[in-house]
């Protein structure tokens, strides 16, 4: 029993620790999943929008061509012109950094379409989400944009998806949708637990995986063998039955009952006298059946 305990205590102490170890590599797999799971969210999220700049665009059926090639990209301010009059504004390095759309064509036709209000804003989170669901289980998405069009004091924003992921812990990241920072938009994504998203693949993963699978099957089998063990010796245990000797002795335990000349002969060899009332019991008790294995 103590060698049992022994052994359960070390198994215990390495499955503990291996636990942990696994635990550990597939949180740390999981969290960088998720991270690479964004930056191919940020990819989907460019891809669906030129898609969607492009559809609605062309719905318009209105003749487009560009000449001059792209802007002078050393410029460091760019102007537009419109019914409201010139407007010029200053390239930010940083908010270059967060443009979604690199053609500044097509960051035109996305400001035009705003201009003349023909965008339909849910395409664009529909067309992401079927990206998302495609490449990535379990993602839900929402987009909110904010106008600021020149003409609209007040500004305009718009809304799509799922509005109760719109909050900071959510927050994918800030982006604009033209080369002017008129159109600026905000992707909110929902990714599945770290738990969910571990590579569970990985070397670490499956060989601690399979330590802790090898160490519950030594438990069981512990266990098991242990309690084979009790049950054996239960069945065998000297103090549970009495075996006849020979006529009228009889071994109790670890004591010879010796009925004839009313005795008790002892493990040390010591012979005692036995009493008449102690006498009387031994003597029933042998001769009860329900006690009594014989050693024929």
């Amino acid at each position: 029993m103590k060698r049992y305990r022994k052994i359960s205590y070390v198994l215990g102490g390495i499955l503990f620790l291996v636990v942990g170890m696994l635990a550990f590599q597939v949180y740390e797999s999981g969290m960088e999943e998720r991270r690479i799971c964004k930056q191919k969210a940020e990819v989907s999220l460019k891809s669906a929008t030129e898609l969607w700049a492009n559809r609605e665009f062309d719905k318009l059926g209105i003749p487009y061509s560009v000449g001059g090639g792209e802007p002078n990209k050393e410029s460091k301010q760019r102007r537009i012109v419109l019914a409201e009059g010139e407007t010029v504004v200053a390239v930010d390095s940083i908010k270059e950094g967060k443009r979604l759309i690199a053609s500044h064509s097509l960051s035109a036709k996305i400001r035009f379409l705003f201009l003349v209000d023909k965008a339909v804003f849910s395409v664009l989170n529909e067309l992401w989400q079927e990206d998302l669901d495609d490449s990535h289980t379990y993602c839900s998405s929402a987009l909110m944009l904010q106008s600021e069009l020149p003409g609209d004091r007040k500004g305009k924003k718009f809304m799509a998806g799922d509005s109760t992921l719109m909050a900071d812990k959510f927050k994918l990241g800030t982006y604009y949708l033209d080369d002017m920072y008129f159109l600026e938009l905000t992707a909110y994504l929902s990714l599945p637990s770290p738990w969910l998203c571990a590579d569970w693949g990985k070397t670490g993963i499956v060989s601690c995986s399979i330590v802790v699978v090898f160490c519950l099957c030594i438990f069981v089998l512990l266990f098991w063998n242990n309690r084979k063990k009790n049950n054996d010796d239960e069945a065998a245990d000297p103090d549970d039955f009495v075996i006849c000797i020979s006529e009228n002795k009889y071994q109790i335990g670890g004591v010879l009952f010796d009925e004839e000349a009313c005795t008790l002969t002892f493990e040390d060899r010591s012979v005692v006298k036995c009493p008449m009332q102690s006498y009387k019991l031994l003597s029933a008790f042998v001769h009860a059946k329900s006690h009594f294995l014989s050693n024929n």
